[in-house]
C-alpha cells in the first residue's frame, strides 16, 4: 500500500535539505555467496542517507516552528493546525498506534486505520492551506514530508523492522560498510535463497512461477510472524536475523513478479 505522492514543493524542499551536505560514498563489502546474487546498492545507499538527513532536518524544523509558534500570538501563526507529537513515527499516529512501538506495543499494525489517520492528518496539515502564511506553510511542508515517510515506513513490515532496529537499538541493518549480512545469514538460509533463485531462473511457464510465488509468500508470512515475536520479546539478535531473511524473501518476490524466461534474478539486500 503506497503513500500519497509528495507535491513538487515537498520534493524541492527535500532536495534542498539533502543538498546541504555531501553524501558519503560507500563501497559494498565482499561476500562469499554466489556471484549470481548481485546487490543493487549504490543508489539505494544515497537514498537512505538522504532520507535520514531529511527526516532529521524535518524534525528539527518542526520543533523550531512549534517553539516559535508557542511564543507568538499573531493570527497567521496561530491559525495553523497544531503539530502532532513528532517524537517518533509511532507518536505521529496516536489514534491507531496507542501503545507505541514494541515491546510495549504490537509489531503488527492495522493498515486500514493507519491509512485513515494518515489521510486525515495530511488533509489537516496540507501545505496548500497555508500558502499565504510563509511560516505555517514551511511547517506544513516539513510535516507533510515526515508523515509520508512515516506512513510508508510503518505500512511495510520490512521498513518497519529496519526503523525499529535503528530507532530502538541503534542498529543500522542496511549499513553497507560492515559484515552484518554475512555474519547473520546462516548457511541454511543462504542455501534456501540460492535454491529459490535458481528455481526462478529455470522456470519455463507462468504456472510454475505462480506456484513459486505461493511458496515464497508463505516464507514471507512466517518470517513476519517471527520478526514480530522477536521485537515484542525484545530479542534484538533474532530481530536482525529475521529482518535480513525477510529482505531476501521480498527480493525473491520482486524477482517472481518481474520474471521472464531465462532472465537473471538479482537480489537486493
Amino acid at each position: 500500500m503506497l503513500p500519497t505522492a509528495p507535491t513538487r514543493q515537498a520534493l524541492r524542499h527535500l532536495r534542498r535539505i539533502c543538498s546541504s551536505g555531501q553524501l558519503a560514498t560507500r563501497t559494498h563489502p565482499q561476500h562469499s555467496t554466489s556471484q549470481s546474487i548481485q546487490p543493487i546498492c549504490g543508489a539505494a545507499a544515497r537514498i537512505r542517507v538522504c532520507q535520514q538527513r531529511s527526516i532529521s532536518t524535518t524534525r528539527r524544523s518542526l520543533q523550531e516552528a512549534h517553539s516559535s509558534s508557542s511564543t507568538r500570538s499573531t493570527g497567521a501563526t496561530s491559525s495553523a493546525a497544531s503539530i502532532p507529537d513528532i517524537t517518533n513515527f509511532y507518536t505521529l499516529f496516536p489514534k491507531t498506534l496507542t501503545s507505541g512501538p514494541p515491546p510495549s506495543g504490537s509489531f503488527h499494525i492495522p493498515l486500514g486505520p493507519l491509512k485513515r489517520e494518515f489521510l486525515q492528518l495530511q488533509s489537516q496539515h496540507h501545505p496548500d492551506k497555508y500558502t499565504s502564511q510563509p511560516t505555517a506553510h514551511q511547517k506544513s511542508l516539513a510535516l507533510s514530508s515526515l508523515l509520508n515517510t512515516a506512513y510508508k515506513t510503518l505500512s511495510d513490515p520490512l521498513l518497519r523492522a529496519r526503523y525499529l532496529l535503528q530507532h530502538n537499538y541503534d542498529v543500522d541493518i542496511t549499513s553497507e560498510d560492515n559484515s552484518t549480512h554475512r555474519d547473520l545469514t546462516d548457511h541454511e538460509t543462504l542455501m534456501e535463497v540460492m535454491e529459490a533463485q535458481e528455481a526462478i531462473e529455470e522456470a519455463q511457464t507462468q504456472e510454475h512461477i505462480d506456484a513459486l510465488k505461493e511458496v515464497n509468500h508463505a516464507r514471507i508470512e512466517q518470517t513476519v510472524k517471527l520478526l514480530g515475536d522477536a521485537f515484542e520479546k525484545g530479542d534484538v539478535e533474532a530481530a536482525k536475523t529475521e529482518c535480513i531473511r525477510l529482505n531476501y524473501w521480498n527480493s525473491l518476490q520482486q524477482g517472481l513478479h518481474e520474471w521472464e524466461p531465462g532472465k537473471e534474478v538479482r537480489l537486493i539486500h
